[in-house]
């Protein structure tokens, strides 16, 4: 008998795995033309949004130079404002900073009185916090335990910010605080954002862009009704109405039990629901965005006219470096406008007495 008789299916196995071979090269082949196709598409995007960046600014401007603040109005100008700040070993030159630079704009008849929550402080850093004092200008240093709240243990997450929960159980005087962040630089006087008044409402915020630039972990908060995620680092907070309602606790349940990529920010977003009142955004500048989105869809995305860094900038009232890039120690292009806010930052760290 020949072959064939013997196993007439060999031939139909031979063209099926030639087939088989034929179907996988064209496969190959497509995903690769979709390869090289997304990647043109992707090039052609990033190019366009370069573009759209640059094209409302000087292209590649210099920013070696001293950003012009606008003037304030300091008649009439008058209050106390009470003023939290949170530090450990760790930040204790940004702390600094943030306060000097509060001391060097506000005006004449403010009076700051700042609380500082502390974990872990150095040797002398309590005496060197202390020694900014001044006339109008008070700061108490008020040491803090470490927490232990579930889902911070083993992360990267500083229990230092944390203690932002406890601000109104470390404040039983005061019915209402301003907290910052110690990366901040304040630019005018506080006392405009200080006496917003607050209503029902358990903090007075500016929204985070992430709800509209990076919002995958934003979606998971379930805010759409609301329709904003808000930024934690600068707060004008309702301490009366956080201590009567149990902030505190469901701050900790929620922390307890739920793990999030910005541990405070996100408990603080979701606790408080719509109890939140929304600021203007100088009182919140926030650099990080600035550097990653066009400048014309922040302006939209805020309700602002800027044209140049210049102009988001000089007005601001805060400005909060927002990201893990901060102002010390680091090397930055001439043509990079954080190079200016650099600068900015270094007018007020310069004159501090070095830390021991």
């Amino acid at each position: 008998m020949s072959d064939d008789k013997k196993d007439p299916g060999m031939k139909w196995v031979i063209f099926a795995n030639v087939l088989l071979v034929v179907i996988m090269a064209l496969l190959v082949t497509a995903s690769y033309f979709e390869k090289i196709a997304s990647k043109n598409k992707k090039q052609e995007i990033d190019n366009i949004e370069k573009v759209e960046s640059v094209s409302s600014l000087d292209d590649y401007k210099n920013y070696d130079f001293d950003l012009k603040i606008t003037p304030q109005n300091c008649e009439g100008v008058s209050g106390v404002v009470d003023i939290v700040l949170i530090t450990d070993a760790n930040y204790m030159d940004f702390t600094r900073v943030a306060i000097n630079s509060a001391k060097k704009t506000k005006c004449p008849e403010s009076v700051y009185n700042f609380h500082v929550m502390t974990i872990a402080l150095k040797d002398g850093d309590k005496e060197a916090l202390e020694s900014l004092k001044e006339e109008n200008v008070n700061v108490r240093v008020l040491e803090q335990k470490q927490i232990d709240l579930f889902y911070i243990r083993d992360t990267h997450v500083s229990k230092a910010s944390l203690l932002k929960y406890y601000i109104a159980e470390q404040l039983p005087e005061l019915d209402k605080a301003l907290y910052v962040d110690s990366d901040i630089l304040v630019l005018h006087d506080l006392n405009e954002l200080y006496k917003i008044n607050l209503g029902d409402n358990y903090l007075a915020v500016v929204k985070d862009p992430s709800w509209f630039f990076e919002n995958g972990h934003v979606l998971e908060l379930n805010l759409e009704e609301r329709g904003f995620y808000f930024n934690s680092g600068v707060m004008l907070m309702n301490l009366d109405k956080i201590r009567k309602d149990g902030i505190i606790q469901k701050l900790e349940d929620y922390t307890n039990n739920n793990f999030r990529t910005y541990m405070d920010q996100d408990a603080l977003n979701v606790v408080v629901g719509d109890k939140v009142q929304l600021m203007d955004v100088k009182f919140n500048t926030m650099n990080f965005f600035f550097a990653h989105n066009p400048i014309s869809k922040l302006a939209e995305f805020y309700g602002k006219d800027w044209k140049s860094y210049e102009d988001v900038f000089s007005g601001a009232t805060i400005i909060h470096f927002a990201s893990s890039k901060k102002p010390l120690g680091i090397k930055v292009e001439k043509t990079d406008f954080f190079y200016m806010l650099q600068k900015l930052w270094y007018k007020y760290y310069t004159p501090l007495p070095k830390l021991s």
